[in-house]
């Protein structure tokens, strides 16, 4: 069982080729180049591990919530790769992995400028809802606040993707997750 999983949403890139229980990692340096380096970090992971994008069983794609170019950058490249190899499709979003088998109430946030925040509030590791918070709201919050800085646990990823694939948790198109309109959409309307 093998698993390609690319996260584009957010200022580093992230990709990862799981297979025979290792995982194979490239990650970018933060610059938002993403365009131009999502299909070689694909390649060189996967050939990396000595396979084939042939060999691709699951492809899984962080949808959102983060960058909107960058969410449509994966979005649309696993959708490709998924229907190319005709492997099974799995989504997460940005917050699901960090939640991942804690059991109290958390909220997971994601500062997402001019104090606002996307928020993934998770109670018993079950996903209660996904917002747009302000910073008031954020301190308002009734649990633990995990503010996420970008740091990934890879065991976590794993561990999470792996529950969803053993679940079935399949997907027959990945939809980008957005949790508020664009700049230029909110411009248009004033």
């Amino acid at each position: 069982m093998n698993f390609l999983l690319v996260d584009s949403c957010q200022n580093e890139l992230f990709v990862m080729y799981y297979t025979n229980g290792k995982s194979f990692i490239k990650t970018s340096n933060g610059n938002k180049k993403h365009n131009s380096m999502l299909l070689p970090a694909i390649d060189e992971v996967i050939t990396k591990a000595g396979g084939t994008i042939k060999d691709l069983q699951n492809v899984v794609c962080v949808v959102g919530p983060g960058s909107f170019t960058g969410i449509r950058l994966g979005v649309t490249t696993c959708n490709g790769i998924a229907f190319a190899t005709n492997a099974n499709r799995i989504a997460i979003n940005t917050f699901e992995s960090i939640a991942y088998n804690i059991t109290n109430n958390i909220l997971v946030a994601l500062d997402c400028r001019h104090d606002n925040y996307y928020v993934g509030e998770y109670e018993n590791g079950k996903q209660i809802q996904l917002a747009n918070y302000t910073k008031s709201e954020l301190s308002s919050f009734d649990g633990e606040v995990i503010l996420w800085n970008g740091d990934r646990n890879i065991q976590k990823i794993i561990d999470c993707v792996l529950s969803k694939i053993n679940g079935k948790e399949y997907v027959d198109m990945f939809i980008p997750l957005y949790l508020k309109k664009s700049q230029a959409e909110r411009e248009l309307e004033c």
